[in-house]
């Protein structure tokens, strides 16, 4: 058994002036407020309960009014209008998101998403082209089309204008649009930078309803919760209130095919937290897009019909099982391609002409996480390879392809994930230059994944109020994580292994006085050689079962105390 897997960073102890001034919490969630710069009362409750910021209903992104004015002008004259997305969550929600919201001001509107594996990312000029036969005039993209210069150029040529709404940093040329929204301009003043791609499409619509009254921003906060969460962007600042709406929305009144998707994952009475969105929602919206089209989950949110939604909510469980049984196969294709030497290089690469191309960034995941090294998976085709990146915090993906674009045809992303195409003759090159950069950068580095501890507990301070006072950091997420306890010298009683493949642990931890449920994912290999005392890092987390509520606690490592 190896014991711990994390670097464990133990939290600050809170100086006396600073614990009297949070003295109307309890003293782990103190500990917690203060882990996460909270040292008054003031700012913790201005945090925990926010309100729209200051520059809310006063600051627009930059080139939104030339945007509305555009849009505007294509309604009075009775043009089509494509709004064109992405195959991910944040791009399906934005895509719904936008076409509703124009569907209450025009019937001349319809969504294209680009087919993952025939198509990929972004806008590209067959598309274009077809767009352009069926008569549209007005292109308007969310969640992508910041780097793609040629492409809106294409579309000029054809007459058609181009409307990018995007998220993704921009390269230094930028795009010859009619308009650009992107908070991550350099000539935007704009505090919230870092919106997701649905975020973006929101701020358009506030701004529409301004002169649309038809249109209510409101409505849509649900898709703006679950864009954001699934992207994974800092839920922090404008995100946190959008997004804490956003859920209140899901929590209240769903629309339809939300309602439908949550009935086939068996969630429809659950009171819906970010860690649902991330692991449930999430997935099966994305699940189709990775298998190819992503038009079966952009159907349910568009779609009112009960029978409809009902029925596009099976399919989309079919296709999520289907999508796991792939990434389940592929993550250990790759994991035998990338760690064939006797020893482990810098980077892990595994390329393939069988590796589905859709559960590539899975894959990838799965590999920086077991061995927290920056991974590249993906396939290689007749000509081209493509291929999504996961990273460490130690390696900057994006600098890393930076060093290497004079290869690549196409590339993007950021610090931690990251996607690029090459040609197949640049391969070799590509991957012996990626590996002496991430042995260059990483060489020196001791590198292990740590766990920042909120709070020291005992187990008689997990009770209904600290869980109550969690409930109030929803939603967590990016730059808002969890709380993450830990209680020493504790010893484990009722040892199992659960799971299909056998790989959880199953216990319950009592430190004398008190015992809890416990369950570590992954952490089944301990079953058979626990210490007998020990340390645990852990979520305090509600579980239900059968309509039965109980506290337990989700470990996420031990050592021997």
């Amino acid at each position: 058994m190896t014991l711990p897997l994390f670097d464990w960073i133990e939290p600050k102890p809170i100086p006396i002036n600073i614990d009297r001034e949070l003295a109307s919490f309890s003293s782990a969630f103190r500990s917690v407020l203060f882990q996460r710069n909270f040292f008054t009362e003031e700012d913790a409750k201005t945090f925990l309960l926010p309100k729209e910021p200051d520059w809310y209903f006063s600051q627009q992104l930059l080139h939104t009014e030339n945007a509305i004015k555009i849009i505007q002008d294509s309604i009075q004259n009775r043009e089509s209008i494509a709004v064109f997305g992405d195959y991910d969550a944040d791009g399906i929600t934005s895509t719904a998101l936008l076409v509703l919201a124009l569907l209450k001001i025009t019937d001349k509107v319809f969504p294209y998403i680009p087919d993952r594996l025939t198509e990929g990312y972004g806008l590209n000029k067959p598309a274009l082209s077809s767009l352009f036969d069926r008569g549209v005039k007005l292109v308007i993209t969310v969640d992508n089309g910041i780097r793609s210069v040629e492409e809106v150029k294409y579309a000029n040529s054809l007459g058609m204008k181009v409307i990018i709404t995007d998220h993704h940093t921009p390269e230094d040329t930028l795009p010859l649009a009619a308009a650009i929204l992107n908070p991550k301009l350099p000539s935007d003043s704009y505090p919230g930078k870092n919106l997701a791609g649905v975020g973006v499409a929101y701020k358009l619509i506030s701004a529409l309803s301004n002169l649309f009254p038809e249109i209510v921003p409101a409505d849509y906060l649900d898709l703006v919760a679950i864009g954001s969460i699934a992207d994974v962007v800092p839920l922090i600042g404008e995100n946190r209130y959008l997004v804490r709406k956003g859920l209140g929305s899901l929590n209240t009144s769903r629309r339809q095919g939300i309602s439908s998707l949550l009935g086939a994952a068996n969630l429809v009475s659950k009171n819906i937290r970010s860690s649902d969105i991330s692991f449930q929602i999430g997935p099966r919206l994305n699940a189709s897009g990775r298998l190819g089209s992503a038009d079966i989950p952009l159907d349910l949110l568009l779609s009112s019909d009960l029978a409809k939604c009902g029925k596009l909510a099976q399919i989309l469980e079919i296709q999520n099982f289907k999508r796991k049984k792939l990434s389940k196969k592929l993550e250990k294709q790759a994991d035998i391609l990338a760690t064939m030497d006797d020893q482990l290089p810098s980077i892990l690469i595994a390329l393939d002409p069988d590796f589905h191309l859709g559960v590539a960034g899975i894959a990838a995941g799965s590999l920086t996480r077991k061995y927290y090294l920056p991974s590249i998976v993906g396939n290689i085709g007749p000509e081209l390879t493509t291929a999504s990146c996961r990273s460490i915090p130690e390696f900057n993906i994006i600098s890393a392809l930076d060093q290497c674009k004079d290869l690549l045809v196409r590339y993007g992303g950021h610090s931690l994930a990251a996607g690029f195409t090459i040609s197949n003759n640049n391969l070799a090159d590509f991957n012996k230059r990626m590996m002496t950069f991430a042995k260059e950068q990483l060489a020196s580095l001791e590198i292990q994944p740590s766990i920042t501890v909120d709070a020291e507990v005992s187990l008689d301070q997990l009770n209904t109020e600290l869980y109550s006072e969690l409930e109030n950091l929803e939603p967590t997420g990016c730059q808002n994580p969890e709380a993450v306890f830990l209680t020493k010298n504790l010893s484990s009683i009722k040892i199992k292994v659960i799971g299909q493949d056998k790989t959880h642990l199953k216990m319950m931890v009592t430190d004398g006085d008190y015992s809890l449920d416990a369950i570590g994912f992954g952490l089944g290999h301990l079953a058979e050689s626990m210490p007998p005392r020990f340390d645990a890092v852990y979520k305090f987390d509600l579980n239900e079962f059968r309509g039965i509520e109980t506290f337990q606690l989700k470990i996420l490592d031990l050592k021997s105390a």
